[in-house]
């Protein structure tokens, strides 16, 4: 058995597919613990006695997600960096060091974007594995080349004010390797990857808590059901893009499934479901298609299931996960801020029309089948363990 400490940030999308793959661990009877910061994300745990939590103010992380609002575009990655990553590694790095010193783990499995994790896995000598939560991350891509610089100034500062003993350009990048929540098919050959040991092993969900409560008695069997889903962050943005689907969509011989503001049921059309929160994973089966803003997460779980895509990226990683859609064929691009009700109309309809979308989509979830997701990515763990530990 060993001994296997997860570090990650108090972000939905990142732990999710971590859980389920402490969950495959577990089952594998190793012992598993969370640093994670347990006054924003415990619920999201099946077991919080397995959380050893790091230092947060619950204030930080509704400032961050307030502000986060009114960014867009390259200026929302600055953001993320500079409002989130970068001041939650050095919060987290004093605390995170006694509690590998408590835990002594035989091996750190890392979320790319919590630094304090890497650093110090790396000053303290200990084994680890970088998950990457989103394929966007280990892509060379050239429109965000500026961003890519700034960010490797403050990774650069950072390990200097830490003492790192070596500096290298990615310190979020492990070098005994990086598991990947997508597939090569998906991410496709547009974009050169940074140099790294890459492990693909598509979308991991299947310790996905489902907890939220849906009204399955109103799917209605005989239309085909489309899912609208902006995630947890940017659902709540603004309206204007769920009432344009909901004008547009309103006559369609469709039945919607809007993840989306309560204040929106009272004007609902009577082809909508709208819930505040969703047990998306279980979903999906019952879907012929999905609406979404791009989010790596959902769009690889959609795609597991064959399920075509109407991509409406709003920041982050978004633009680029929403052209791996589109460029591998199994979906259509929707502009968010500026989408009409013609043009929504419009591009599901020729969505549900034209069935190569369809007919790619599947391709891709063929891709993610031959791949093991969380029980994949828990063997890579295991074996690096054995690996290194046989050295």
């Amino acid at each position: 058995m060993s001994r296997i400490l997860f570090v990650v940030p108090p972000l939905t999308g990142h732990i999710n597919p971590a859980l389920s793959v402490a969950a495959e661990l577990e089952k594998l009877g190793h012992d598993v613990r969370w640093a994670v910061h347990e006054a924003i994300v415990s619920h999201l745990f099946p077991d919080e006695t397995k959380i050893i939590p790091l230092p947060i103010d619950p204030g930080f992380m509704q400032d961050f997600v307030s502000h986060s609002r009114q960014v867009r575009g390259l200026a929302s990655v600055r953001f993320f960096y500079e409002d989130l990553c970068l001041p939650l590694t050095r919060l987290s790095l004093a605390p995170l060091e006694k509690i590998v010193r408590d835990f002594q783990p035989d091996m750190i499995v890392c979320d790319h974007q919590m630094l304090a994790g890497a650093l110090v896995a790396r000053k303290m000598q200990i084994p680890w594995l970088t998950l990457a939560t989103t394929s966007a991350s280990v892509l060379k891509v050239s429109s965000v080349n500026v961003m890519d610089d700034w960010i490797s100034a403050r990774m650069l500062e950072l390990q200097k004010t830490y003492e790192m003993p070596e500096i290298v350009e990615r310190p979020d990048f492990s070098p005994f390797g990086i598991i990947v929540f997508s597939s090569q098919e998906l991410v496709g050959s547009e974009h050169e990857c940074f140099p790294a040991t890459y492990h693909f092993v598509g979308p991991a969900f299947s310790s996905r808590s489902q907890n939220d409560e849906f009204p399955w008695n109103l799917l209605d069997p005989a239309p085909p059901k489309i899912l609208v889903s902006l995630g947890t962050v940017s659902r709540d943005r603004g309206l204007r893009f769920y009432e344009v689907l909901m004008e547009a969509l309103a006559e369609m011989p469709l039945q919607v499934i809007m993840a989306g503001p309560d204040i929106l049921k009272e004007k609902a059309p009577k082809n909508f479901i709208i819930q505040p929160r969703i047990p998306q994973v279980a979903l999906l089966p019952h879907m012929a298609a999905v609406i979404c803003h791009s989010g790596h997460n959902t769009v690889c779980e959609s795609l597991y299931f064959g399920l075509p895509l109407i991509v409406a990226p709003i920041r982050d990683d978004q633009p680029v996960v929403a052209q791996q859609v589109v460029n591998a064929g199994a979906g259509l691009f929707m502009r968010y801020g500026k989408v009409s009700v013609a043009a929504a109309r419009e591009t599901v309809q020729r969505l549900f029309d034209e069935p190569q979308f369809r007919i790619r989509a599947q391709a891709l979830a063929e891709s993610f089948k031959r791949l093991g997701g969380a029980k994949q990515a828990a063997g890579i763990i295991v074996h690096t363990i054995e690996k290194l530990s046989a050295h």
